[in-house]
């Protein structure tokens, strides 16, 4: 993890001790399910966009994972700061291609015992690409084009992205530069937070999210809920915020995507069960255009699919943990004990244990009802553990599930999936994410 902080910073997925603990208390509310329930409507929507550009290519051969990417960019930036960037329509999107770059440059770094050094790294070519590389994803969390004229309720960060030569190796020939006003991210805060000072709620005040206070006619997104936090009257900071929103725009971004693209692959691969699904989303939905957020629990098949999926292919393969105590572990065959002292960083493959036969019959086999209420009964609560598990699992795995139900939801509505022989097989690659060396490709009907 201390590899990627030069990009996320000290947010909740690096930060420990006291700090995490406090602001894992303060960040909580942002995934409240009265926060949570208002992004069905922007899940939905942003869903839609992707299925029209499917539509428009249905017959073809179409890699998915980058169309996903965009996708769920174009969710996470509407969630975290009610930013409409239309990405969707981007080709060869710069995020996208810097969030790739440091994926693959942190591998590249991992296996470098000499680069574990940041004074050595940092000398060495790949430490100079990585810090460019990082510059373009501060850049784009940092630099807004503002309306010129706004009211309150229209005071919020917009992206207008135009391309221009630039050169970074892998990352490709593109730089961009935002028109108009640009404002760093503290400026950003500043205005959001004397905006928030004089807004007044549309409704009376709900108890359960009491001290949070919203902008008319816009939902509550993780922005607000980042500034009005307070444990015992105290705070984040504006850089806390900022390592925050990195670290949101981060999981929630390229791990559901990842999720969406394999679990489309699988629909693709097994007719039968993406015929369940379907059969299931008439039933539940009708002629509705949206999934709404009181159908999501009702989407009980679709939801065993997604859990088989991730099951199999984690988009999170491996976690990691340092230990603060000594742990000893009992060996069953000899009955020895070890001691792994303190301090020692103790790696879990989620993948391996997603596949293990000591949990799993016929684990290789792709089987949905795996996920019954029964058979979940029989294993070991951390048999699964796609979103990690204990404290520091991930806080934001319901946000995540939601997102993946009603994308999904929208394209089995409305295409049907096919796997293209023509095309290769997707070949898993470890990076920061599991990705597929050549691509997710499908026929969409």
């Amino acid at each position: 993890y201390r590899f990627i902080r030069p990009w996320i910073g000290d947010g909740l997925l690096t930060s420990k001790g006291s700090k995490w603990f406090r602001n894992r208390r303060l960040l909580t509310p942002a995934f409240h399910y009265k926060v949570l329930k208002p992004y069905s409507e922007i899940f939905n929507k942003n869903s839609l966009v992707m299925v029209d550009k499917f539509k428009k290519v249905c017959g073809q051969s179409v890699e998915v994972h980058t169309h996903v990417g965009l996708m769920t960019l174009d969710t996470m930036l509407q969630c975290a700061m009610s930013t409409n960037t239309n990405c969707q329509h981007v080709t060869d999107h710069p995020y996208l291609m810097a969030v790739k770059e440091v994926g693959d440059l942190l591998m590249e770094r991992s296996r470098q015992p000499f680069h574990f050094f940041d004074w050595m790294y940092n000398l060495s070519a790949n430490g100079i690409r990585n810090k460019v590389v990082v510059k373009v994803l501060h850049d784009h969390t940092e630099k807004v084009n503002k309306e010129q004229d706004f009211e309150v309720n229209q005071i919020l960060p917009v992206f207008n992205v135009i391309y221009t030569q630039y050169t970074c190796h892998s990352l490709g020939s593109y730089n961009y530069s935002l028109l108009a006003h640009n404002h760093t991210f503290v400026q950003i805060i500043a205005e959001r937070k004397e905006v928030l000072a004089k807004a007044v709620n549309d409704e009376e005040k709900d108890s359960e999210m009491e001290g949070f206070q919203t902008i008319k006619g816009k939902v509550l997104d993780f922005l607000d809920i980042l500034l009005q936090s307070k444990v015992y009257g105290k705070g984040l900071t504006d850089i806390e915020i900022r390592d925050e929103v990195d670290t949101f725009l981060f999981e929630g971004h390229d791990t559901t995507s990842s999720g969406i693209a394999w679990a489309l692959y699988h629909l693709a691969k097994y007719p039968e069960f993406q015929t369940k699904c379907r059969d299931e989303l008439t039933e539940v939905l009708g002629d509705r255009k949206y999934v709404e957020w009181n159908d999501l629990p009702k989407l009980e098949y679709l939801t065993k699919f997604i859990k088989e999926s991730l099951r199999l292919k984690p988009p999170v393969y491996i976690m990691g943990r340092q230990l603060e105590e000594p742990l000893k572990i009992t060996e069953k065959s000899s009955g020895r004990v070890s001691t792994i002292p303190v301090g020692t960083n103790v790696s879990t493959s989620i993948f391996m244990l997603h596949r293990h036969e000591n949990f799993w019959d016929n684990p290789t086999v792709f089987d949905p009802e795996r996920f019954t209420k029964e058979n979940i009964a029989k294993r070991p609560a951390f048999a699964y553990v796609p979103f990690s598990a204990g404290s520091r699992n991930c806080i934001g795995q319901n946000f995540a599930m939601n997102e993946m139900k009603i994308c999904l939801a929208q394209v089995i509505r409305n295409l049907r999936l096919y796997i293209d022989g023509d095309s290769p097989v997707p070949k898993m690659l470890p990076r920061i994410i599991l990705q597929s060396e050549s691509g997710i490709f499908i026929r969409l009907e």
